[in-house]
């Protein structure tokens, strides 16, 4: 029987294939084998090496260790300039700026639930380029309350658009729509790159994403 799979099994690619791409044995025999496609395996790799490095990306921890300005979008289409002076489990406290971008108040404390979208302060003008609104939506809306109820998308999907390096459309609950390429995924935002810069949007204030389609070999 051993001698019957060693004559059907290409013990050479084998050892190329977890060579060059870290892969298991019993992978490596399926891929050789043509039970696995090796575009899918190689994109799930991809995949949850991306999400384990950026699982925990986002926008509030940067902003606290540089100090540099940002601008916050809030539900209620609110606008906050501010600087981050700390950071916790389910709230955030921004120091408010003016336009001279020197302190104008006292330090706010804010849920992150409140949070739809922010960047550096230096780069709004090239991310407002790529912003819009649709009609119809001057009503401000109440925040998602629950992360489970925030908007499904699966980070498989949200990677696929990644690994394609295509434009997406992402509309929030409150209209304010957005074009760029996806950058990176983490666990409750993503980040957009808008014209070179950075858009950091929260999962939770999403309402839909549009991209194109690519292609299903990858859909594994």
């Amino acid at each position: 029987m051993e001698e019957q799979l060693d004559s059907v099994i290409d013990w050479h690619r084998v050892l190329r294939l977890m060579s060059r791409h870290s892969m298991s044995r019993s992978v490596a025999v399926q891929v050789t084998q043509g039970k696995l496609c090796i575009d899918k395996v190689l994109h799930r790799s991809r995949r949850l090496e991306h999400l384990d490095s950026h699982r925990s990306h986002g926008i509030f921890e940067p902003a606290l260790r540089d100090g540099r300005p940002r601008v916050f979008a809030l539900h209620g289409r609110e606008i906050f300039v501010s600087r981050v002076k700390a950071v916790g489990t389910f709230d955030v406290k921004l120091l408010p700026l003016g336009p001279d971008r020197k302190p104008c108040g006292e330090i706010r404390t804010i849920p992150k639930i409140q949070f739809k979208f922010g960047c550096h302060l230096d780069h709004v003008p090239r991310i407002q380029k790529g912003m819009s609104f649709t009609e119809g939506t001057a009503e401000s809306v109440v925040p998602i309350r629950k992360p489970q109820d925030r908007y499904r998308l699966s980070d498989k999907k949200l990677f696929g658009w990644i690994d394609a390096a295509c434009g997406i459309c992402v509309k929030t609950l409150e209209g304010e729509m957005v074009t760029g390429t996806l950058s990176w995924i983490g666990r409750w935002e993503i980040g957009l790159d808008v014209f070179g810069v950075e858009l950091v949007i929260f999962r939770h204030a999403l309402e839909n994403i549009q991209g194109v389609p690519w292609d299903s070999y990858k859909a594994d």
